[in-house]
């Protein structure tokens, strides 16, 4: 195969966007078609696909049916080879869909399998999942079933579903836990033990393909409402963060990338607090390092040549930008 149509969805999200960059940025953009979709019109990333379309609202239960003939119209229409996701939501979606593109339309679909989006979708079955593996894990329990005068406190209190923090509160004292307990009860929290700080926290990637471990990466990062806003890459130095996340990722088996997010404790040793089972929303800022996962994931697929990666250390910073569209 020269060439390749690839759909990527969410031209409106952060990571939408960023596997977009990473395709414009990589020596096979020029074998590469485009297309995008979202859920909104105008959407900046739209303007970097040849061809943009409007999905059915996938969040309306009556519309998933409407949502699943889109996606396989625009597969058949624009004849795509892989399909990139975009959207946190669509994810489960996609697992379950997975097996019926490859096998009926020859698509594709970068995603790993349900149970890993169900682990990484649940951070109590995160949890779950790292004793069960004998790695790492900051002690967690349901907020309902915890005992509240046994708790060491500060502790961080967030919902078992979530992404980019939102929910997420750190609780210093037992005063501030009563609040907590009157008012999340019963609404999916759990609390969680306050690993590190926010100096020792790391997003880290992971590559598996066809069950087998390929690349990684570890960034030290600082936060901005939620996101990532600098990174620092040592050249993967951090031996014992790099041992860890590939001992996750053999036992979790994803497929394409992973994301990772950890803090060090004050023992040393690493302690995953979430497992994002799709591209993170750095997946442009890793690829500044050198490490275009986009580009190995579509090589690896396709069978072309799979480029090497070769990391460079340094810091990659966030900021705003603007387009003029005429």
């Amino acid at each position: 195969m020269n060439e390749a149509n690839i759909l990527i969805t969410g031209t409106g999200s952060l990571i939408g966007q960023a596997i977009i960059k990473c395709i414009k940025k990589s020596f096979i953009n020029k074998k590469i078609r485009i297309v995008g979709c979202d859920y909104f019109s105008g959407t900046v990333g739209s303007y970097w696909c040849e061809k943009n379309y409007l999905l059915p609202d996938l969040l309306d239960i009556k519309k998933v049916d409407e949502w699943k003939e889109k996606v396989i119209s625009i597969i058949v229409k624009e004849k795509i080879n892989i399909l990139f996701i975009g959207v946190d939501f669509e994810l489960e979606y996609f697992a379950n869909m997975r097996e019926e593109l490859k096998n009926k339309y020859n698509c594709t679909v970068v995603v790993s399998d349900s149970t890993v989006i169900e682990i990484g979708n649940d951070k109590y079955k995160t949890y779950e999942f790292l004793v069960e593996n004998g790695l790492n894990a900051p002690r967690t329990v349901l907020l309902e079933e915890a005992e509240i005068e046994k708790i060491v406190y500060p502790v961080i209190v967030k919902p078992r579903k979530g992404a980019r923090s939102r929910g997420v509160k750190l609780v210093k004292n037992a005063r501030e836990m009563e609040g907590i307990i009157n008012t999340h009860v019963g609404q999916g929290f759990i609390i969680q033990e306050a690993i590190g700080t926010e100096q020792t926290e790391y997003t880290c990637g992971i590559i598996y393909m066809n069950n087998e471990f390929c690349n990684s990466i570890v960034l030290r990062r600082t936060l901005k409402e939620g996101n990532t806003a600098t990174a620092r890459f040592s050249g993967n130095k951090e031996q014992v963060i790099v041992d860890y996340i590939k001992d996750i990722g053999d036992r979790l088996t994803p497929f394409g990338s992973c994301n990772l997010q950890l803090r060090i404790g004050q023992d040393g040793k690493p302690y995953l607090f979430e497992i994002n089972p799709r591209f993170s929303g750095t997946t442009h800022m890793r690829s500044l390092f050198g490490y275009n996962e986009v580009e190995y994931i579509v090589c690896t697929i396709l069978g072309w040549e799979i480029p090497a990666m070769n990391l460079l250390p340094g810091e990659a910073y966030r900021y705003y930008d603007e387009r003029l569209v005429e």
